[in-house]
């Protein structure tokens, strides 16, 4: 087992997809060799390229997110299955994109010592909902203060597997109670957290389009991307994607200035 790259794509909006296979194309052009895994119930899109897949049956995606309940359970548990592949995973949100080397990435990543984006401090007040509750993480009673690290991206030694095992169990006492997308990054944190371990930011030059303005500029200049540059080979692709812009100029902002927030 060595270091890899993941990613997890899905849903009816091909957006995701695309997201990842650009966001892919990029890796190899900073990271030539990556070893790159896409968990995806859409893996006939990455066939042509030398990126591994783990396809998601529509059961498996049932199962994984609590009978439908809680979609981003897909992620939590999907993050599971690709580190059985490797000694130390780095994953990134299918809106994530290098805009350099990354690969320094796995000296940060160790079994006492994970890597997510950045820590959002104390959760918003939907979490206060589950201070009286008892639930529970690793033996740990949660009061809802514990600090929030935002999964976009996560590194994470496999020997910490069971830690992730243990935030995926914890997420399903939420559903229902804690008003709020977030239970998945929020016990993941919390886990990685827990017996020793530390998290820190990755400070790794990635860009991403989290935000609905960036979003709707990305994904036009998405489909503007693979419709030129799609039938073009690999090696061509990625030398295209490598110097593609997803971000947007002044001007792009100035012609979205309708869009409250950007």
């Amino acid at each position: 087992m060595g270091d890899g790259f993941g990613y997890i794509a899905f849903g009816n909006d091909e957006l995701y997809a695309r997201g990842a296979l650009f966001s892919a194309l990029r890796l190899l052009h900073f990271c030539p060799g990556a070893d790159i895994t896409v968990l995806t119930d859409r893996p006939g899109i990455f066939d042509r390229y030398p990126i591994r897949t783990i396809e998601l049956t529509a059961g498996r995606m049932t199962e994984m997110s609590f009978g439908g309940r809680y979609r981003f359970g897909i992620k939590a548990a999907g993050i599971i299955d690709l580190l059985e592949r490797y000694e130390r995973l780095f994953f990134m949100d299918t809106d994530m994109y290098p805009v350099g080397d990354i690969s320094r990435c796995f000296r940060q990543i160790s079994a006492s010592c994970s890597i997510m984006r950045k820590c959002e401090g104390t959760p918003k007040p939907p979490y206060r909902a589950i201070k009286h509750k008892g639930f529970l993480l690793g033996g740990r009673k949660l009061t809802g203060y514990e600090p929030m690290w935002n999964s976009g991206v996560l590194g994470v030694h496999s020997s910490n597997s069971p830690a992730l095992s243990k935030a995926y169990g914890a997420i399903e006492q939420m559903i229902g109670v804690v008003k709020a997308h977030t239970p998945e990054q929020f016990c993941i944190g919390v886990a990685l957290s827990q017996d020793g371990r530390t998290i820190s930011g990755h400070w790794l030059p990635i860009r991403n389009y989290n935000t609905r303005g960036r979003k709707l500029f990305a994904r036009r200049r998405l489909d503007a991307f693979f419709a030129a540059n799609g039938h073009l080979d690999v090696d061509r692709q990625v030398e295209q994607a490598s110097t593609y812009r997803l971000w947007r100029a002044p001007i792009d902002l100035w012609k979205q200035r309708d869009i409250w927030h950007f």
